[in-house]
């Protein structure tokens, strides 16, 4: 479960920026929390969104994730001279003679962990890793896995035991300890494992406008999506059922003359890279005399279809399994109610046992109604404090005198009185 993000002079955003699913206050009487019954940590909640104007860095918030993934996932591979990605602020001279810093704290089992990271160009500058024993038993007190650093060329390293000291002597400067220590060294210790497979693999992050519904389809294909087509049957979108098969490519462009020049040149692309097998899918709709009908589902379906279908597959493998989705564009051509009902989802501790978490950026602001979304779970972004160049986030939190209980805050944020919204400049001729 994550508990807290925070990074700095990235993209947008010049200050550090904090993201928390913290309720501001532990008092029980929070909405849709998970009570993690944690010492230090009782309650978390199950979901957040993340609203503001266009270009204001709501994606951006994302992409610090992202980077942060491909950072641990990736620099292992990192060879001397390699220079990490310039994500730096970028609306400043000095930005690029700065750190980007990122950092996070999330749950696994009764640890509460967090790490900590600072790149320059070339150079991890700091890297620390701690956990928190917090289940109600225990102490809540701090243990240091590792913290290294490399300031100016000085090196320093402290370590917990089972780290050894050769790793850090022989880990390149250009690659994150955590990254080298579990895909080079081999490392077995269950705190760094943790820490490893919760960023990349239980943090899952996607983008509704660029996601394609092949993860959907292979899930159908193996016989797992009853729960997919299931919840589109939910959905009210005149779908009976899905089928899914596998088709060789030059079968499909042999047989659909009606391609035009770019969806053939696409295709054959796939072949000449090794791709020999596309999903095609059939969709079954009833017709009037109570007869069922196969369709294509490429040609005929909506894009809202497509679309709730590329969704569903990943918003329940994350209900299942208890991960964080953390999505960008949830509302992208779905109707207000479809998307209040996949935001419920996640918010019913009937449906949602295993606590995923759902974070979304989105301009679906119906969703401030005090009951899908409370005031602790609606963040905004907004570059109106700094002279539109770089990016704040902040809570409803800040907010202060809002009512608390049962409070539309719709209204109040399109009339501009939390800021986030776009200023639309009049000609003054």
């Amino acid at each position: 479960m994550l508990v807290e993000f925070k990074f700095s002079n990235f993209r947008s955003f010049k200050e550090e920026a904090t993201f928390s699913m913290e309720p501001l206050t532990q008092n029980g009487s929070n909405p849709n929390t998970i009570d993690t019954n944690l010492k230090k940590v009782p309650q978390l909640y199950r979901t957040a969104g993340i609203f503001g104007a266009n270009a204001s860095g709501k994606s951006n918030v994302i992409l610090a994730l992202v980077f942060l993934q491909f950072l641990v996932e990736q620099s292992a591979k990192s060879v001397v001279g390699d220079e990490f990605p310039r994500e730096f602020y970028a609306f400043a001279d000095n930005s690029s003679n700065k750190p980007i810093s990122l950092g996070i704290q999330f749950i696994v089992e009764s640890n509460l962990y967090e790490y900590n990271v600072s790149i320059l160009r070339n150079v991890v500058q700091k890297e620390s890793l701690y956990y928190y024993p917090i289940s109600s038993e225990g102490s809540a007190k701090q243990n240091r896995i590792y913290e290294r650093s490399n300031i100016n060329g000085k090196i320093e390293f402290e370590k917990s035991k089972g780290i050894l000291q050769a790793w850090s002597n022989e880990t390149l400067d250009n690659r994150l300890f955590l990254s080298e220590i579990v895909n080079n060294r081999k490392c077995t210790i269950k705190e760094v494992l943790d820490v490893y497979n919760w960023i990349t693999r239980t943090l899952l992050v996607r983008d509704t406008s660029r996601m394609n519904d092949g993860f959907s389809l292979k899930k159908i294909l193996e016989g797992n999506g009853s729960d997919i087509v299931k919840l589109m049957k939910k959905a009210d979108l005149g779908l009976e059922d899905i089928s899914v098969k596998e088709t060789p490519l030059e079968e499909i462009i042999a047989e659909k003359e009606k391609l035009n020049d770019k969806a053939k040149i696409a295709l054959l692309n796939l072949v000449a890279h090794g791709k020999g097998k596309a999903l095609e899918a059939t969709s079954f709709h009833k017709t009037e005399d109570g007869k069922i009908r196969s369709f294509d589902f490429e040609s005929v379906e909506s894009l809202g279809t497509k679309r709730f279908l590329a969704l569903s597959g990943y918003l329940l493998e994350a209900i299942k399994k208890g991960k964080v989705f953390i999505i960008d564009e949830l509302d992208d051509s779905l109707h207000p109610y479809l998307v209040k009902n996949l935001v419920s989802l996640f918010n019913d501790p009937n449906i949602n046992t295993n606590n995923a978490q759902l974070i979304f950026m989105s301009h679906a602001h119906y969703l401030m109604d005090g009951e899908h979304l409370s005031r602790d779970q609606i963040w905004l972004t907004s570059k109106e404090l700094n002279k539109g160049f770089y990016s704040d986030l902040y809570s409803l939190s800040d907010f202060k005198n809002l009512n608390r209980k049962n409070a539309t805050f719709y209204n109040a944020y399109m009339e501009g009185i939390y800021g986030a919204v776009p200023f639309w400049e009049r000609n003054s001729d």
